[in-house]
């Protein structure tokens, strides 16, 4: 007979992989995310990378027009944008309006 703490270990195991999110990175250069679209996972993060040498300003507007400033982002600075529900988001720059991506959450 398996003791039964041997039994749930690998349940537990499998548990804690899954509750990990990840990241993903998205590269802005050229006034241009790196991705016109992406799919990730609710509770999945993007990382935003600027390789530009101008400021950028991203906002995450969700499907009830709710908008997320996530500030000024210098050159070379990193954003993390948290997805942490199921939808459909536009990512976009409010300095270089030409800057938009569409995320889905799933």
């Amino acid at each position: 007979m398996i003791p039964r703490p041997l039994l749930l270990a690998p349940l537990l195991l499998g548990l804690a992989v899954a509750a990990e999110a990840s990241v993903s990175t998205i590269d802005q250069v050229g006034q241009q995310f790196s991705k016109k679209t992406m799919t990730v996972h609710a509770g999945d993060a993007i990382r935003y990378q600027n390789g530009d040498d101008a400021i950028h300003n991203i906002n995450v507007i969700d499907a009830a027009d709710l908008s997320r400033d996530m500030g000024l982002q210098k050159p070379g600075e990193n954003i993390e944008v948290l997805f942490d529900k199921a939808g459909k988001f536009t990512v976009r720059c409010s300095i270089h309006p030409k800057m938009k991506m569409t995320v889905m959450a799933e």
